[in-house]
């Protein structure tokens, strides 16, 4: 994807690529990810994906963030482009308010529980990026792809193991992806 780049890379461009692969998983996988997993969700797929974009992209933010910490003018120009590309994205697709829920104990299960009152757009993502905060926070002996990966489970309304099974790699793959485009690159 970053081959294309010649020379130093401005923070905006590489923001912009990468956001440009977070946006377009359910182009590349969605066909595939509804054979498999449509009969698991009680609402539309097609929310589900989009789901999914917010997972990656908090994911990605993740792996932002600290992947960068140690050059924080860097850092904050490409989390910046990410999160209007992210805030766009959510406002088009009408992101929905994250649920009332509660954490089953100290474990990595949230049960959404009713709505929350309605916000904007990107109030409502702020709220997940919030709680996927909160997940990774917990339980530091798993992975926190796996602690990200039960939530994103609930907001999708399934409990279905397989799903939870499926997407926990997506977020390392995230950091990885992140992590060598970073390696790969000399950015400004």
């Amino acid at each position: 994807m970053f081959s294309l780049f010649k020379g130093p890379v401005p923070a905006e461009d590489l923001a912009s690529a990468i956001w440009e692969s977070t946006r377009d998983w359910p182009l590349k996988y969605g066909v595939e990810f509804r054979q498999t997993f449509e009969r698991s969700f009680a609402g539309r797929t097609d929310d589900v994906l989009n789901e999914i974009v917010y997972f990656l992209a908090f994911a990605t933010d993740y792996a932002l963030s600290h992947l960068l910490e140690k050059t924080p003018s860097v850092q904050q120009a490409v989390r910046n482009k990410f999160a209007l590309h992210v805030e766009k994205f959510a406002a088009e697709n009408g992101c929905t308010p994250v649920p009332s829920g509660d954490w089953h104990g100290d474990g990595l299960i949230w049960t959404a529980g009713g709505a929350k009152p309605d916000g904007d757009s990107v109030t409502n993502l702020k709220r997940r990026f919030e709680l996927y905060g909160k997940s990774v926070s917990r339980r530091p002996d798993k992975p926190a792809g796996e602690r990200a990966a039960h939530v994103l489970a609930a907001l999708c309304g399934t409990a279905d193991i397989g799903f939870i099974i499926c997407v926990t790699p997506l977020f390392v793959g995230r950091w990885n992806g992140v992590k060598n485009s970073l390696e790969r690159l000399e950015i400004k």
